[in-house]
């Protein structure tokens, strides 16, 4: 059921060529996922201590890229583990809020229009990518397969700030992009409940 337009797709050749280098000179899963956490750390101080969106967007692709490195580590090595995918998880989580938590507080004051508090579409706009994964999880404790279903799953949240913040940078237009950004993952919310809400209750009816 998982989307075939995914970012993974396109960058796992570059990931395992990483990850091959990096499993080659010592590198753990698990150090790999705390890089990729060290990485969403440095976005926050960029952005938050330096208003640099430029910074921001490369630190924050790295972030999504060792998202992909630690798992390809573990297949390499042969080191999967439950541990492991549970830390993994973990960390997804926090490197997600550091940076909302920066896009937060470099918008602090903004208003979209003049009117719509930033502070509200980033609450939102966080709310909506928890929901996106803790949908997928739940779904997976009930019925085998992969539920990484509609648009903005994780990797596909943070190349779209990537993108539109190192083009903001230049160009301006933050808070319409953060707006996009938050209507993307709000339908993308809706659409996995759906699906998933649909699933289940088809599930009842042939049980």
């Amino acid at each position: 059921m998982a989307s075939k337009f995914r970012l993974r797709r396109i960058f796992k050749p570059l990931v395992k060529s990483v990850a091959k280098i990096l499993s080659k000179i010592g590198v753990s899963p698990n150090l790999a996922t705390f890089i990729m956490l060290s990485f969403s750390i440095f976005s926050f101080v960029a952005l938050v201590c330096f208003s640099n969106l430029f910074l921001f967007s490369i630190l924050v692709f790295l972030t999504g890229f060792f998202d992909g490195v630690d798992g390809a580590i573990a297949r390499i090595k042969r080191r999967a583990t439950i541990f492991g995918g549970f830390f993994d998880s973990v960390m997804d989580r926090m490197s997600e809020f550091v940076i909302f938590f920066a896009l937060l507080f470099y918008s602090w004051n903004s208003l979209l229009w003049g009117i719509i508090d930033m502070k509200l579409i980033i609450f939102l706009s966080f709310l909506s990518s928890i929901m996106i994964s803790y949908l997928r999880a739940r779904a997976e404790v009930f019925f085998k397969g992969d539920f990484d279903i509609g648009i903005m799953a994780r990797s596909e949240r943070l190349f779209y700030l990537v993108i539109t913040m190192m083009i903001a940078n230049f160009y301006g237009y933050v808070n319409e992009f953060l707006f996009i950004f938050m209507l993307l993952v709000l339908a993308t919310a809706f659409f996995r409940y759906f699906k998933i809400a649909k699933l289940i209750r088809d599930y009842e009816k042939e049980n």
